[in-house]
């Protein structure tokens, strides 16, 4: 069973559309994971033309409140938890703002994960997929593998805390009784992927 994972994609509020590539490293998937922070509903409209897509509510959503904040799947004989992982500003703000000021640096609230983990304490769950931070991570916390895909899109004024290699999704494949997830980078420039599959679709100033 292979499981793509996509977090933080803010779109329409402020990514104008779905990263192109998207399209590409999902095809053929059984099921789509996203993380929250989806801002608007036509992003999971949009991915279904891919997959099924089964969505959490993250810090961002408003109006999307018929979306859980986490729950638990059951998958290839395997259970995943799904949250987006917010946590309260007063702690994430210092590191926003360190990031905004000095560019590229991982200040994070301290044990974010750590707090990821904690929220399924007692579910029993062989993994978890989260979003938030726009880092992509894979990695043992507690003996629970966390996976975070970072995030799909691309803003200009994200270009400090953002760039080319932290513009991501993720894949997860069960098989039997493994589990493996994975990062997969999309290409930062969506001019240049538009004229390598389409031409030159875009004039250059």
């Amino acid at each position: 069973m292979r499981v793509g994972l996509i977090s933080d994609t803010h779109f329409p509020t402020v990514a104008t559309r779905l990263h192109p590539a998207i399209f590409q490293v999902f095809e053929g998937v059984d099921l789509i994971l996203h993380a929250g922070d989806l801002t608007g509903p036509d992003v999971i409209s949009i991915l279904e033309q891919i997959a099924p897509v089964i969505a959490v509510r993250g810090d961002q959503d408003q109006g999307l409140d018929h979306l859980p904040v986490q729950q638990v799947l059951e998958l290839g004989g395997k259970r995943i938890g799904l949250v987006h992982g917010n946590r309260p500003r007063w702690l994430e703000w210092p590191g926003f703002t360190w990031n905004m000021f000095f560019g590229q640096r991982w200040f994070l609230a301290p044990r974010f994960y750590v707090s990821v983990v904690r929220r399924f304490e007692g579910e029993n769950v062989d993994c978890i997929v989260c979003g938030h931070v726009h880092r992509p991570f894979i990695g043992d916390v507690n003996g629970t593998l966390v996976a975070n895909p970072g995030s799909a899109y691309i803003n200009i004024l994200d270009r400090r805390t953002q760039p080319g290699q932290y513009v991501s999704v993720g894949m997860l494949e069960i098989n039997g009784g493994s589990l493996q997830a994975s990062i997969v980078p999309l290409p930062e420039r969506w001019q240049e992927l538009q004229r390598e599959w389409f031409g030159n679709v875009e004039r250059e100033a």
